[in-house]
């Protein structure tokens, strides 16, 4: 018996051992599929895609999903997951502004998308938003507004030399502004900050960037009020199912499979308002 027992306490700590040195990747979470269902379909996209030269052999690897992107970075940085892979913009702002990160490789995993989300009782508004970011596209607004709050968002660091300004005053001054109109009825949207800096709330908690530029045109357009609210990833669909949000900014639409991954039944999705096909993978630089 004796024998017995201590066999299986060798052969649990093998296994705790073996479980240990798995590989594991870190993702924002998904609402509609398991980290691994979500991670394979991506690597038999890679399959056909193919991927840039930076490397990395994800064959053994397991997925996590987190449901923000902070948790993801203490994660990483605890070593918990080796890498994190995130949309390309994503992965370029965070090494823009931290010596935390080093690339590891890039994937294309077919175009993507993000769009809103409303329940399936306002596609009055839907249809309205719709119309405004068709126009936004045709008249090349959203392809300015990338431009200038996510191609050349931050600045360099020669800016605050140039214009003798701290981080704190110079987000103050990029924050964006939104119109007023009286009487005008309040669309409630949700943001999470989790994709900066598209879905970006800045250190002082107010949401800035490319999201918040694209709402505050939309409410011009549609002669609204645009009222902000903040949540996490994986507590979007039910900010609009609980009426805490109207419209949920952002859902992630993939042409990897004709499935809607991030996108539960009971939402509607709007037009995309941006469109990408890489993923970057970053690495804790122990240096």
């Amino acid at each position: 018996m004796k024998k017995l027992f201590f066999a299986l306490m060798i052969a649990a700590m093998l296994s705790g051992a073996a479980f240990a040195d798995d590989d594991y990747v870190g993702m924002l979470t998904r609402l509609r599929t398991s980290p691994d269902e979500f991670f394979n379909l991506m690597r038999n996209t890679w399959a056909t895609q193919g991927w840039a030269i930076l490397g990395g052999d994800h064959t053994t690897s397991k997925a996590r999903f987190y449901d923000s992107l902070s948790q993801m970075q203490m994660a990483l940085s605890r070593g918990d997951i080796d890498e994190m892979i995130l949309p390309d913009f994503v992965a370029e702002y965070l090494l823009k502004t931290s010596k935390n990160y080093t690339p590891c490789c890039i994937s294309n995993s077919g175009q993507m998308t993000l769009c809103f989300g409303f329940m399936k009782n306002r596609q009055h508004l839907l249809a309205r938003w719709n119309s405004a970011i068709i126009s936004m596209r045709n008249d090349f607004t959203l392809s300015g507004l990338f431009q200038k709050y996510v191609k050349n968002f931050p600045p360099d660091e020669t800016y605050d030399a140039i214009y003798g300004i701290n981080k704190r005053q110079r987000e103050k001054a990029n924050r964006v502004k939104f119109e007023s109109f009286a009487g005008a009825p309040v669309v409630k949207v949700a943001v999470t900050g989790d994709l900066p800096p598209v879905d970006f709330v800045d250190e002082a908690g107010y949401a800035a960037g490319y999201s918040t530029a694209v709402l505050a045109e939309i409410g011009r357009r549609l002669q609204i009020n645009i009222e902000i609210i903040q949540v996490d990833t994986a507590s979007r669909t039910a900010a609009i199912v609980s009426g805490k949000a109207d419209v949920v900014f952002w859902y992630e639409v993939s042409k990897m499979t004709d499935k809607y991954l991030d996108v539960p039944e009971e939402v509607l999705i709007s037009e995309p308002y941006l469109e990408w096909n890489t993923f970057m993978h970053l690495k804790f630089d122990e240096d």
